[in-house]
């Protein structure tokens, strides 16, 4: 061996010892560390900015996206690292900045994996909503999240520690918790592509795809929805992929002057930074924000939509929306219902305050065609079920005071299908106003 010991040269530093064994990335240096790292820097305070610019903006509509303040947390933690390097290239023998910065870099990376994994969760419970909210399903991304958090935090551990042992069993053992760390990270990261190809696959089934209704939540379509998770996640895995092999490929000392190629800092940058960046950029262009927001406290199946939408329209517009925005598909105005400016005329409810009578949460009146329609998941037409009329069910027609209009919308649970039933077997309905008129 033409190179000192690294177990010596640690020993002669002093604790915080230097690593002992090469690693990904390498030590920084002020050529070319410094102006790459200043790039990647500007782009995640850019980054970050705009996912927490989106994050107070929904918060003052009352619409809270927490993962925007996720992808926030994400970019600071890419900040730090990114500046720690900086400053750990103007200082490579400080052994103390080095641990810093290995910190960030490992803390900051599974924030990106936890987020795609409730994208994921959230697209199967929009094409399967009964399976979706079953508790085995329901309970295994907090069962996972708590894996990871734990993981994460051994991991950590394990980092810092090996900067300060020298006890070769010691030593093992952490490179033991590094491999399983970089590994769970492959996996995680590897998860939304098998589960979510599996739940497209089987909607397309005709047993599934002709029978249960798709729970739509978020704008855009569900495959833009899909692309962007199976994209997001083969970049992701692919970084993750490549540092836990370089972890399985033979380990070098640190003294050694000659480097592998699989640790130099390109491919550290490549497969770390460059793929974060793109990921995190890419999001925030596409607006998760709205494509990914179901309604605040949702549960249960059907909750996404809100619980009913209104005849004629393509998706679910009534999340969020208040009492007069929420009418603006209906037929009529307080000018044709024959009110005054005043009046705030109410139609139909909420899916847990309907008609007593009945079991089907009833929309709103609609003069629309919708005996035939696109099917939910845009494949074929199919019709809307008729309402077939309960013994409990009024028969009497009421005035509702709009002219022209032929039937009404409303969601069944038990069927998980949209009904439409004619305006002659609509019980009448008490109009509230403010007037009290």
């Amino acid at each position: 061996m033409s190179y000192p010991s690294p177990a010596e040269v640690a020993a002669e530093h002093g604790a915080p010892y230097p690593p002992q064994e090469q690693a990904l990335g390498e030590t920084p240096s002020v050529m070319p560390d410094i102006p790459i790292c200043a790039v990647f820097l500007f782009l995640f305070v850019l980054a970050g900015a705009g996912h927490m610019t989106l994050f107070r903006l929904n918060l003052s509509r009352g619409r809270k996206f927490i993962l925007s303040g996720m992808m926030f947390g994400f970019c600071f933690t890419r900040i730090m690292a990114t500046t720690l390097r900086i400053v750990w290239s103007v200082y490579p023998k400080s052994v103390k900045i080095g641990i810093a910065a290995m910190v960030f870099v490992y803390a900051g990376i599974i924030l990106l994996f936890i987020a795609n994994l409730f994208f994921t969760q959230r697209i199967v419970r929009s094409q399967h909503p009964h399976f979706g909210w079953t508790k085995p399903f329901s309970l295994a991304l907090p069962i996972l999240l708590v894996i990871i958090i734990g993981s994460i935090l051994a991991l950590i551990v394990a980092v810092i520690l090996s900067f300060y042992t020298l006890n070769k069993t010691t030593l093992t053992r952490i490179r033991d918790i590094q491999v399983y760390g970089e590994t769970l990270y492959a996996v995680v990261s590897f998860l939304p592509i098998p589960i979510v190809t599996i739940s497209a696959l089987a909607r397309r089934h005709p047993s599934i795809r002709n029978t249960q209704t798709i729970d739509k939540f978020g704008s855009g379509t569900m495959r833009a929805k899909i692309a962007i998770v199976l994209v997001s996640a083969l970049f992701l895995c692919l970084g993750a992929t490549w540092r836990a092999a370089t972890l399985y490929l033979p380990s070098e000392d640190s003294t050694n002057p000659v480097q592998p190629w699989y640790f130099s800092k390109a491919f550290f940058y490549c497969f770390d930074f460059t793929i974060e960046i793109c990921v995190v950029l890419a999001w925030l262009a596409l607006r998760i924000d709205k494509r990914f927001f179901i309604p605040n406290g949702a549960k249960g199946p059907f909750s996404y939509a809100g619980g009913f939408t209104f005849a004629g329209e393509p998706g679910n517009e009534k999340i969020a929306l208040g009492n007069r925005d929420s009418m603006r598909h209906l037929t009529g105005s307080n000018t044709t219902l024959g009110f005054n400016n005043s009046s705030r005329v109410s139609w139909g409810g909420s899916r847990n305050s309907m008609a007593r009578e009945s079991r089907v949460s009833w929309g709103g009146i609609s003069r629309d065609d919708v005996s035939m329609g696109i099917g939910e998941d845009g494949y074929e037409t199919l019709p809307y079920p008729g309402f077939e009329q309960d013994e409990t069910q009024p028969s009497s027609a009421a005035d509702v005071g709009v002219e022209g209009a032929e039937a009404e919308m409303g969601w069944d649970p038990k069927s998980g299908r949209w009904a439409l039933r004619p305006l002659s077997n609509m019980p009448a309905r008490p109009m509230s106003t403010k007037s009290g008129v």
